[in-house]
């Protein structure tokens, strides 16, 4: 598991806000600049988590068209080679067209 840890000491406070010891007397507040504690927040990613942000940055790298293939069928078009499977070509279009319905 990879984690981080993020300080959140010396962050300034909105305002002029004062804090009020237990007893809650407000002659007795103190300022918060004064009263700021080291803390540190832990933020712990999943195995499964950096793995998906893996397989994110693979997917956004890799080309969006098999340039490979684009090449292969532009070649058997060119040269005549190339034919269509009409009665697959016709079911795949009625696949589609039922995902539409």
């Amino acid at each position: 598991m990879s984690e981080i840890n993020i300080k959140t000491s010396g962050q300034p406070e909105i305002g002029n806000r004062e804090r009020l010891k237990s007893n809650g007397s407000a002659s007795d507040a103190v300022p918060a600049s004064q009263t700021t504690q080291s803390t540190a927040d832990k933020v712990s990613f999943t195995a499964t988590a950096e793995q998906l942000q893996s397989l994110q940055h693979i997917v956004a790298a890799a080309p969006a068209v098999n340039l490979d293939k684009v090449a292969e069928l532009r070649a058997a078009i060119e040269n005549g080679s190339y034919t269509v499977d009409t009665p697959k070509l016709a079911q795949n279009l009625l696949k589609s067209e039922e995902q539409f319905d």
